[in-house]
């Protein structure tokens, strides 16, 4: 009799066994992908640096000629821009459950941003937050729409300082939820 009770335990433990080799199998193979993953990507320690780093220096390398000092020489060259906070404003749409947040910079076509502006900064803020309040979100979500926005930034900015000093306006955040 102890025989026999042994026996079915013998086959609990082969079928058990057969489970697990899969499962480890599976293991192995998803270990073997993530690694491989990581190397290609070069993120933590398979590599030097990452593909996104190689690619981002080649680009600006072709942008900039591949020199730090051509940023230094170029900077009178590009015209102060003055970066502004970022603007978050509820739009006019129904029900009030849309808002923009908007980052961008000004450029005054110079060598500095003039010296009025900075002293003026309220007032364009003001102006700006209640253009934000007047657009629906299909004024704003088109290109066409960005790009009149553009525009009317433009002219109240202008409108505060008396006189044309701004000369364009770079969205670098544009968020509308």
């Amino acid at each position: 009799m102890p025989e026999e009770a042994e026996k079915p335990a013998e086959g609990t433990e082969a079928k058990k066994k057969s489970k697990l080799i899969p499962m480890i199998g599976s293991a192995v193979v998803l270990v073997a992908g993530a690694t491989a993953a990581l190397w290609y990507l070069g993120v933590g320690p398979f590599g030097g640096t990452s593909k996104h780093a190689e690619a981002t220096a080649a680009i600006e390398e072709g942008e900039h000629g591949g020199k730090a000092e051509d940023d230094a020489e170029n900077e009178g060259k590009r015209g102060g821009i003055l970066a502004l906070e970022p603007f978050i404003a509820n739009l006019a749409d129904d029900g009030g459950r849309r808002y923009l947040k908007a980052t961008f910079q000004i450029d005054f076509g110079k060598a500095e941003v003039p010296a009025s502006v900075p002293a003026r900064l309220p007032q364009v803020r003001d102006l700006l937050l209640t253009l934000f309040t007047s657009k629906t979100f299909d004024e704003i979500r088109t290109p066409e729409g960005k790009q009149q926005l553009r525009e009317e930034i433009l002219a109240r900015i202008n409108q505060v300082l008396d006189r044309d000093l701004a000369k364009a306006v770079y969205f670098t955040e544009f968020i509308v939820q």
